[in-house]
Parts: structure tokens; C-alpha cells; sequence
């Protein structure tokens, strides 16, 4: 069994095929209306889980019959299962909670959802009505009934059953603000996270910008935050310059020496837990790398037992390119949401596994990647007082390269993803045996390592 043998894997790749697409959706669309003459839908984001289900986010431009064929574009996202049951029970459960139910299809055993009618997220469709947010979000001063109803809430980006990322412009100073909404379990967590970094950031010396909360509605749990400039260090990382990585090793060593004292808690057994669990996917879908993949994840779990308790350090918790926003002038950090207690080697770490993918999967030059991982060492370590762990940053960086791997190989399913997780795979066996190309670390699993560190 692998991905071929998958249903939810054919699936996604119909939805990939020009034509047929707006084939399927345009006839589930008469279940909604009939003024609909044409439905033009081009699928965006995948979240593909092998054998256990999928999810598809659609952009539709629907085109009435009246109006002087009058169109709208909407958003839309296809929840597909692994059997037909289940579809079924979801349309039925979620038939009467809604102005504009969902739709099964049961060609693609599919639930099709309009947004803003999401389930877990039911807040998102009064958040989007211009005096809704105006009322919920806005301070008082911005109180103008009707003012903003041309500057409309623009969906960013959507997780469904957990949260929803929002923009807005302020149609006087046109300045740009993000909304996050979250599901019950997240709201209160998330909020006292950005309050506390939002305090440290103007209470301490710090190299580094945050978003500035302007507002939270426990109401309808959201947030609403100003925007950091900048371009994603992801565009920086791909130039492969050492400077900018010696200034981003030093903004995390302030972070980490930070007194931000975070409620949440990350251990090293949770991670290995979560990389055995998302592993296991991608075993079912590469069945032919299970090897490999045992022995990796069998030397992580080993090396933990002889590796010193890390320290506890404010962390950042979900770092890698896309959250930090880097300028010549300034360096913003954002996506607080993990925001924690844990080893700071777990925030470097993740960030030199996205270099090494990039690395592997963009053709970066070895001697440049090891170049820019070692300036981001220097940064951090001149900031910190001390030396890394290279043992526990081997780890880290292995276990955080599985997981990249897995977010944008196989959850995404781009054009290269076997080749990616591939790379991916035999890197991981070189890291834990010390013998990768990209940087210099030492190998988890010899037996002198062992007797270093019981001695």
C-alpha cells in the first residue's frame, strides 16, 4: 500500500486537473442556487493526511444570470474523507447549523463548505460583517457607524476546525492590520501569549519587532494586530548571505534570555512523539523509505535518554522562515501562537532545518548553506555568553527536518514532493550518523557518545 493505492491522494490530484474541477463543482453548485451560469474555481492550499483525509481550499468566481452576469468571488474549501459514510454523517450533522449548508459529493466522497460557513469557526461569518467588526474590534475612537463598510475583512488564510487569518485596511491611513480568529481551546492561550511578548518587547532592549495587539474580543475570540514590514527571512535565506544570519542568531538569543514567561510547556518527549506520529504518514504514503525512517527515529529516541536535561528558555515554538519579517532597518518576529517554555535549541534548530531544505530542494551550494548556519551559531552564541549543545542541536535539527519534510512535502504535495521527502529522509540518516554535507555536528548514535555522557 502507498499513495497510489489512496482514494483522498486520487482525489486531490482531480482537483489539480484543469477542467474537471469546475466540471464537479459547478454541478454540486446548482444544490445552492440555480442562478448560477458558471462556476470558475482554481484550487490554492492542500492538507493532504494519507489514507485519513484531505483538504482542498478553493478560490471561486461564480457568475450570476441576472445582474449583467454579475460576479463574485468567494472562498471555498473541500473537506475530502476516506470513506462515503463519513462524508454523509458530516453533511447531516451540519445541515440545519448553517445559512448555506455544505455539499456532498460523492464522486470525490467530498464535503464542499462556502466560507465563512465553517464548523468550529461559526464566529467567522458575524466577524465579517463590517459594524460586527467595527463594534467587536475597533476602539472607541474609530466608532463611525458605516465607515468602514468599504474596507471589508479579506480572508489570509484559513485552518479549518482551528483558526482563521484575516487582513484589514484602515480606510483613512491605510495602514494594514491582521485579524486572527481561533477555535474555543486556543483563544485565551494565544491572546495572553501576544500581551506578553508585546510587554517584553517594549519593556526590554530587544533587536527585534512584534505585532502590536490592538484588541481581543473573547466574544468571538479574536485578535486584532498591526502588520510587520518586512520580507520573509524564507526570501533572505535563498541568497544565502552570513550577515543576515548572524543577525537573526543574535534576535534569538535575546529572545531566549528574555524573562517572558510563557504558560505553555515543550519537552523533548513530545516532540519525538509528534515525529513518530507524522512519520507514520509518511510511511503509508513512501512505504519504500520506512527503513530509513525507523532507524532515524529509533536514534532520536535513543540519544534522548543520554543527552543532558536542556534548559527552559521563553521560546518562540513554531519558527522557520515565514515568521520572521526581515529589513535592512528592522527584524519582525510574528506567529506567537506556540509561544513557550522549552529548550532553546528547539527554535535554532527549526530554523537550520529549513535552510538545509532549501538547501536540498532549491540546489543551494553546500559550503553556503554551512556558511550561513554557522554565522547564525556565532550570532546566537556571542549573544547567549555560551556554546550550543551540538549534540542537542543535531537532534533538534534532524528531528525539525522530518518535520518540514512532512508540512511542505507531503501535506502540500507539490510538484517534487517524493524527490523532496527523499532528500529529506537521507538527510536526516546523515545527520544522526554525523556525516552531513551541509554542516559539521556530531553523530547521536555511537556507542563513545554513549559512554561520554553515562561517564
Amino acid at each position: 500500500m502507498s499513495h497510489t493505492d489512496d482514494s483522498i491522494f486520487q482525489t486531490i490530484q482531480q482537483v489539480r486537473t484543469p477542467g474537471l474541477l469546475e466540471e464537479v463543482i459547478s454541478s454540486a453548485w446548482i444544490q445552492w442556487s440555480e442562478r448560477i451560469t458558471t462556476v470558475k474555481v482554481k484550487s490554492n492550499l492542500t492538507h493532504y493526511r494519507p489514507f485519513r483525509g484531505g483538504r482542498v481550499m478553493l478560490k471561486a468566481c461564480v457568475i450570476y444570470r441576472n445582474g449583467g452576469q454579475a460576479q463574485k468571488e468567494i472562498d471555498l474549501f473541500l473537506q475530502i474523507y476516506s470513506d462515503i459514510e463519513a462524508a454523509q454523517a458530516r453533511v447531516k450533522k451540519e445541515r440545519f447549523r448553517h445559512e448555506r449548508p455544505p455539499l456532498f459529493i460523492p464522486k470525490w466522497q467530498a464535503v464542499l463548505w462556502t466560507l465563512p460557513d465553517v464548523p468550529r469557526l461559526r464566529k467567522l461569518k458575524k466577524l465579517m460583517e463590517p459594524d460586527n467588526f467595527r463594534r467587536l474590534l475597533l476602539p472607541e475612537t474609530e466608532d463611525k457607524q458605516g465607515e468602514f463598510r468599504d474596507s471589508p475583512l479579506k480572508l489570509f488564510r484559513f485552518v479549518p476546525r482551528k483558526r482563521a487569518i484575516l487582513t484589514w485596511e484602515h480606510p483613512r491611513t491605510h495602514r494594514r492590520y491582521f485579524v486572527k480568529l481561533f477555535n474555543k481551546t486556543d483563544a485565551l492561550r494565544v491572546s495572553n501569549n501576544y500581551r506578553q511578548i508585546m510587554q517584553i518587547s517594549k519593556q526590554s532592549k530587544l533587536d527585534f519587532i512584534v505585532p502590536e495587539l490592538i484588541s481581543y474580543n473573547s466574544s468571538c475570540r479574536a485578535l486584532l494586530m498591526t502588520e510587520i514590514p518586512g520580507k520573509t527571512f524564507t526570501e533572505e535565506m535563498r541568497q544565502a548571505i552570513p550577515g543576515s544570519f548572524a543577525r537573526v542568531g543574535r534576535i534569538l538569543g535575546q529572545l531566549h534570555k528574555s524573562q517572558a514567561k510563557p504558560e505553555m510547556l515543550r519537552s523533548p518527549e513530545e516532540e519525538i512523539d509528534a515525529i513518530c506520529t507524522h512519520m507514520g504518514e509518511v510511511k503509508l504514503a513512501l512505504p519504500q523509505l520506512g527503513v530509513q525512517l525507523d532507524s532515524v527515529t529509533t536514534i532520536l529516541a535513543n540519544a534522548y535518554q543520554y543527552l543532558p536535561i536542556p534548559k527552559r528558555m521563553p521560546i518562540h515554538g513554531n519558527l522557520f522562515g515565514d515568521q520572521i519579517l526581515y529589513g535592512q532597518k528592522n527584524i519582525g518576529i510574528v506567529d506567537w501562537d506556540a509561544f513557550c517554555c522549552g529548550d532553546p535549541l528547539y527554535d535554532v534548530g527549526r530554523l537550520i532545518a529549513h535552510l538545509l531544505f532549501l538547501g536540498g530542494t532549491e540546489g543551494l551550494a553546500f559550503s553556503d548553506v554551512n556558511s550561513c548556519t554557522e554565522a547564525l551559531l556565532q550570532g546566537y552564541q556571542d549573544e547567549v555568553g555560551e556554546p550550543v549543545n551540538r549534540q542537542w542541536l543535531s537532534w533538534h535539527v534532524t528531528a525539525q527536518l522530518l518535520m518540514r519534510g512532512k508540512i511542505s512535502s507531503l501535506r502540500k504535495l507539490p510538484k517534487d514532493w517524493i524527490g523532496q521527502l527523499t532528500f529529506v529522509v537521507k538527510e536526516a540518516e546523515r545527520l544522526v550518523h554525523g556525516r552531513s554535507r551541509y554542516m559539521n555536528l556530531p553523530a547521536l548514535n555511537t556507542q563513545s557518545e554513549r559512554s561520554a555522557f553515562s561517564g
